[in-house]
Order: structure tokens, then sequence, then C-alpha cells
């Protein structure tokens, strides 16, 4: 028999008060603050950055250049402008996405060449350049990837070849109305945009009008084998919006328009408003247009990396006052304020609904949604108060879009 002394007993007698107390504290510091565990998450990830700087300093054209000018985007054009392992669609696009908005931001021509640089070495990486089969046999005009469609192989995914053409395109849009640029790049202009147009036209057979009139979207053809022929999930279905839309822009070409509005009808619909005033949206669009509003905890949110990217095409669409107006944007722009950027002092969730069961991983780039600042400029505080407080160098696109929208 084993025999435990009174002073032992006393001794876990305490020892279970203290874990209970612990335990309770932790309850009532939950009940006290919802998102408790998630910011916890949130700090460990994100360390914050002392001292503080001011966003004049850290929003700087100079640094910019300093940072991602030279050198250093010459070894990224040569290291990222093949997509076999994605690294053109989510690395180099995004530098050159930010070339674009430094022109934008500065209207100085050196981003336009360096982006023009990039181009070059894109288009020489197209599989039929490359003489690269995909897993059907065939040699596409565009850029194939080795990953994601594992139990097929190298495939054409949508998603990339609307981001890589869109943030060609767009650089050809600024160049066309860069006279000095424009006389430089010659015949050229025309060579590279007939490139980019072939790449989009190998997604035609995805292209379906409807369901509901007015509409148009992209399903899934031998990509993923589980989403074979069905509609692409929003993120996919903008980076396409976005190049139909720059050709458009380039062509005049009334297929790309049509498509590109058909397109933003089709997303427009699929967002579903809430009664906080913001739209809220999942991974998966519904099949149906949303009829009524929906409060955002019964939405299960994307995330908020795959979610900038979803909004895209409306930003775009919107700088044009198309399909979508000033007041959706402006719910949009709640869509930050009471979802994935609700808090005041920096922190951001990971899916759009601002859900504290989120992961701080998918919080990305909050700067992307700098662009809904033209409709509430709370949208540029809570971005700016996240950037000085907790990220100490921001990557190049993130910068880029302070350098546009926050620096004075």
């Amino acid at each position: 028999m084993i025999r435990i002394s009174m002073t032992c007993l006393r001794r876990l007698a305490i020892v279970s008060i203290g874990v209970a107390a612990i335990q309770a504290g932790a309850v009532a510091q939950q009940a006290a603050d919802p998102d408790a565990a998630y910011v916890a998450k949130f700090l460990e990830k994100y360390k914050e950055v002392t001292p503080q700087p001011d966003i004049a300093t850290y929003a700087a054209v100079k640094r910019y250049d300093e940072l991602y000018m030279g050198d250093e985007l010459r070894k990224t054009i040569e290291t990222q402008s093949n997509n076999d392992q994605s690294a053109l669609a989510w690395g180099l696009c995004y530098r050159m996405r930010s070339l674009n908005t430094m022109y934008r931001a500065t209207h100085d021509p050196k981003y336009l060449r360096a982006n023009l640089d990039a181009a070059r070495a894109v288009v020489a990486m197209r599989d039929d350049k490359r003489g690269k089969k995909l897993w059907t046999g065939e040699v596409a005009k565009a850029w194939g990837c080795d990953l994601y469609a594992t139990e097929r192989g190298r495939a054409v995914f949508t998603v990339h070849t609307g981001m890589i053409a869109h943030v060609i395109l767009d650089c050809l849009v600024l160049t066309r109305d860069c006279r000095e640029v424009r006389e430089e790049l010659g015949a050229e202009f025309g060579q590279m945009l007939s490139a980019v147009e072939e790449a989009i036209a190998f997604h035609d057979s995805e292209w379906r009008d409807g369901p509901e009139k007015g509409e148009g979207h992209y399903i899934s053809l031998n990509q993923e084998p589980p989403c074979d022929n069905k509609p692409q999930p929003g993120n996919r279905q903008s980076a396409m919006g976005c190049a139909l839309w720059s050709a458009w822009k380039l062509t005049h070409n009334p297929l790309y328009r049509d498509r590109a509005k058909a397109l933003a009808r089709y997303m427009q619909r699929r967002f579903t408003p809430s009664p906080d005033g913001a739209y809220y949206w999942s991974y998966w669009l519904p099949e149906l247009p949303v009829t009524e509003p929906a409060p955002k905890e019964s939405i299960s949110g994307e995330d908020s990396s795959h979610g900038s990217l979803t909004l895209l095409f409306p930003m775009v669409l919107a700088e044009d006052r198309v399909v979508f107006k000033k007041k959706t944007m402006k719910g949009f722009a709640n869509t930050v304020l009471k979802g994935l950027g609700r808090r005041e002092d920096g922190i951001f969730f990971g899916d759009v609904t601002g859900n504290p069961s989120s992961s701080p991983d998918y919080v990305a780039s909050p700067a992307f949604w700098l662009p809904l600042s033209r409709y509430d400029q709370e949208v540029r505080k809570r971005v700016e108060t996240f950037y000085l407080k907790y990220v100490a160098t921001p990557p190049p696109c993130d910068l880029a879009d302070l350098v546009l929208y926050c620096a004075k």
C-alpha cells in the first residue's frame, strides 16, 4: 500500500487549485476577448517592429529602388521567369505587378523598361518556345506547371495564365500611353501582345456562358482531376478577368470586353451581402446567384491571401466604373473594416470574415486591399498600421502599393 502524507496532499491540493485558477483565467480572458488566442498566434508570426518607422520613410520610392531594382531584379528575372514550379505565377508576376504600380506612383519610365525586360524573358519561356509537353501531349502557347495536377502531370492553369497575362498586358497599356517607351518598343509591342493573346486563347475551351442571363465563367479542364468541368474558384476567375479587361483596352476586340463583363456579373452576384454592410464569400463561389443577405458567421470565408486575388478583378473594373459601382465597392471596403481588418491595432485575420479561428499564415499581403481606400480611408489607416507595427521590410509588391496609396 502506498501512503501519502498530509503534507503531500496539501501540496497536491494547492497545485490543483493553481491549475484550475490558470484555466479559469484563460477562459475569462477568452470570454473578455474572443480574439485572444488568434492574437497570440499572430504575434508569434509577426514580431512587433521597434522603433516604429514613419510612413514617409517606410514607403519611399528610394527605398523601393534600393531594395528591388538593379541586380536584385535581374536575378529574380533569371530565376523566376519559367513556371515549371509556379515561380513565375506566384513570384515574378508579383514583382512585375509592383513595377506597374511604381510607374503609376511616379510616372518614371524606368519601371516600364524594367518590366518589359521581365516580359521578354517570360514570353521566351512559354511552353511552345521550350518544347514542353503537357500531360495531354499538347504543346501549349502558354506557361505550363508541373505542380498541382500531380496525378496527371504538367498542366496549364487558368489562374497562372491570367496572372501572367495581366501583368504583361497592364504594362503594355501603360507603355502605350508613355510615348518615349512606346517608340523604343516599336514592332515588339504588337509581338508581345500577340504572344499573350495566344495564351489567353488557350483557355477558350473552358469558357461557358451563364448560368444566368448576362453571365459567363471559366470551368476547369485538364487541370486538377477533382475540379474537371466545375466552375473555377473566384480567385482563378478573377485572374483571367483582369487579363480579359486589359486585352480589351489594348485591342478593342469585343470578345474580351463581353467576356470580362459577363464574368464580372457572374462574380458580383455570388458575393454575399451581410447585415454589417460588407460582402463576404467562400473560396468556391456559390453555383447560383446569392439572393438574400446572410451574417458573416454563416460563411466559411475564403482565406485572406486568395481573397485579395478574388477581389482584384472587381477593383480593376471599378477604376473604369464597369459593373462594380461605388456602392458595391464601399461594401468591399467594409469587408476589410468589418472582416479581415476589423481590429484597429494592425492585427489582420486569415480569412475575409475576420474569423478568429483562421490562421495568421494566410494574412499574406494586406496592402493588396489598399485600392479600397478610395472608398473608405480607414482601410488605408488599418493597412498602414499593420506594416509599420509588424513588417520591418515589406515585399516589393506590398511596398509599391504602400508608395502609391500611403506615401505623403
